[in-house]
C-alpha cells in the first residue's frame, strides 16, 4: 500500500517554495495582532508583503530548495539557518532605515524570529525525513541504467546501496569495454547486460528513469562520443554524465558563448543582491556580537597578556575572498608568532608545547577566534563561509 502512495521530492520542493514565506508572513501577522500590539493598518500589510517578499527571494537564493534528494540534513539545516538570517538582518536594516523600527515590539520580533526559524527546519529537515523514510520502504524510487567500465559501474553501485534514503536503484549496466569481469561484482549487484550498441534495444523493452554514464573510453566498441550523445539524447530520459576527473572544489556551471557551450570549472558567485544582503547580515550582527561580548574580549585580553610574554592579539597571512590576502585577528594561544606563509610552517597539533594553559582553553572552546569579529566587521570575512587557512597551508 506504502508504494502506491503518489509522493515526488520535486512536487514537495515546489510546495515549499510557495509554504515557507506565506508561513513567515503568518507568523509575522501573528506576533504582530496579538493584545498589546500598536502595529496596524498600511504598517503591518506593508510589514507582511515584506517579509513574504524576502523569504521568497532570499531562501531561494540560499540555495534551501536545491539538491533536495541528495542533500545532508546538516547541509540542510545550515542553509536554512543562513537563509533566515538573511531574512532578518534585512528586516532590521529596512527597519532602521525607514525609521518604523520602534512601531513594532522588539520582544515580539525576536520571539518572530525565534519561532519563525525552529518552524523552518522543522519544516523541511521534517519533509526531508519524511521523504528519506518513504524511499527507504520503496516510495519515489528512481531506476538508474548506467554506462561505463567495471570499476565506475561498481563504485556507482556501491554509493547507492550504501545511501537507501536517495531512493536510487541500479536496474541495468551497460559496459563500455568489450569484456567486462562480472566475477568480483558485489553482491546483489546486476551482471552487465552488455555493450552500448545493445542499450536502444534494451530500453525499448524495459523502462528506467534515468540514465548515468561515465567518462570511460569507448573506442574498444567503436562508437564515438558524438554517436553515444545521440543514443542517448534519443532516449527521451535524463542523462547525467559522471566525469572522473571532478572533485568537490569545481562548480560545473553551463555558460555560452555564442554557439559554443562551456564548463565552468572555479568561478565567484558575483551575485550582487546575494552579497549585499550577506554584507548587511555581517555588519549588523558582528556590531551587536561585539558590543554585547565586549566584556568578555577584555577579560580574555586580560587572560592572554598574563598567560606570557608576548601581544595580545596573533595576525597572520591567509587567502580570503577571490584570493586576496588579508590578516587574520586571532587570540595569542601559542609561544610562537609564525607569519602565514612561513617556510615550513607548523600546524598546531594535539598537546603542542607551544600552546600556553590560557591558550589551550581558548582552543578548546574556540573563544581564540572571537577578534575575527573585527575582521568581519572590516569586511575581510564573513560569518557564514569557508574556513580561511594559513598562505603556506593553503597553497600546498
Amino acid at each position: 500500500m506504502l508504494r502506491r502512495i503518489p509522493v515526488n521530492g520535486k512536487d514537495i520542493v515546489g510546495l515549499q517554495k510557495v509554504v515557507d514565506p506565506l508561513l513567515a508572513g503568518s507568523l509575522f501577522w501573528l506576533f504582530n495582532t496579538r493584545p498589546g500590539s500598536v502595529v496596524s493598518g498600511h504598517l503591518l500589510y506593508s510589514s507582511v508583503l515584506t517579509v513574504v517578499l524576502l523569504s521568497l527571494l532570499i531562501l531561494s537564493d540560499s540555495k534551501v530548495y536545491e539538491g533536495y534528494r541528495n542533500s545532508r540534513l546538516w547541509t540542510l539545516l545550515g542553509r536554512a539557518t543562513q537563509g533566515w538570517l538573511k531574512i532578518v538582518a534585512t528586516l532590521i536594516a529596512i527597519g532602521f532605515f525607514a525609521s518604523v523600527s520602534s512601531s513594532f515590539s522588539r520582544v515580539g520580533f525576536v520571539a518572530w524570529s525565534l519561532v519563525g526559524w525552529l518552524v523552518l527546519i522543522s519544516v523541511h529537515v521534517g519533509s526531508q525525513k519524511f521523504l528519506r523514510y518513504l524511499r527507504i520502504n520503496g516510495v519515489n524510487i528512481q531506476n538508474i541504467v548506467f554506462l561505463g567500465s567495471c570499476e565506475t559501474a561498481v563504485q556507482f553501485y556501491r554509493q547507492i546501496r550504501d545511501l537507501p534514503y536517495l531512493g536510487l536503484s541500479l536496474k541495468a549496466w551497460f559496459s563500455t569495454t568489450i569484456d567486462a569481469p562480472t566475477t568480483s561484482l558485489p553482491p546483489g549487484m546486476p551482471l552487465p547486460v552488455g555493450g552500448v550498441s545493445s542499450l536502444q534495444t534494451w530500453l525499448q523493452d524495459n523502462n528506467a528513469d534515468q540514465i548515468h554514464f561515465c567518462s570511460s573510453d569507448f573506442s574498444d566498441q567503436g562508437i564515438p562520443m558524438r554517436n553515444l550523445i545521440a543514443i542517448l539524447g534519443n532516449t527521451s530520459l535524463p542523462v547525467y554524465y559522471v566525469p572522473q576527473w571532478i572533485h568537490a572544489g569545481m562548480r560545473c556551471n553551463v555558460e555560452q558563448l555564442g554557439r559554443t557551450y562551456m564548463i565552468e570549472l572555479w568561478g565567484h558567485q558575483d551575485l550582487r543582491f546575494g552579497l549585499w544582503l550577506k554584507r548587511v547580515f555581517d555588519i549588523i550582527v558582528s556590531i551587536l556580537l561585539i558590543f554585547f561580548l565586549s566584556p568578555l574580549l577584555l577579560i580574555l585580553s586580560f587572560l592572554v597578556r598574563l598567560s606570557s610574554p608576548g601581544p595580545v592579539i596573533f595576525c597572520q597571512d591567509r587567502y580570503g575572498f577571490k584570493g586576496e590576502r588579508f590578516k587574520i585577528y586571532k587570540f595569542r594561544t601559542m609561544t610562537v608568532m609564525e607569519s602565514g606563509d612561513q617556510a615550513g610552517l607548523q600546524q598546531a597539533r594535539r598537546n603542542d608545547p607551544r600552546i600556553t594553559p590560557i591558550g589551550k582553553f581558548l582552543r578548546r572552546w574556540s573563544l581564540d577566534e572571537l577578534p575575527q569579529l573585527f575582521n568581519v566587521l572590516n569586511g575581510s570575512m564573513s560569518l557564514v563561509g569557508p574556513r580561511p587557512h594559513a598562505v603556506a597551508h593553503n597553497e600546498e
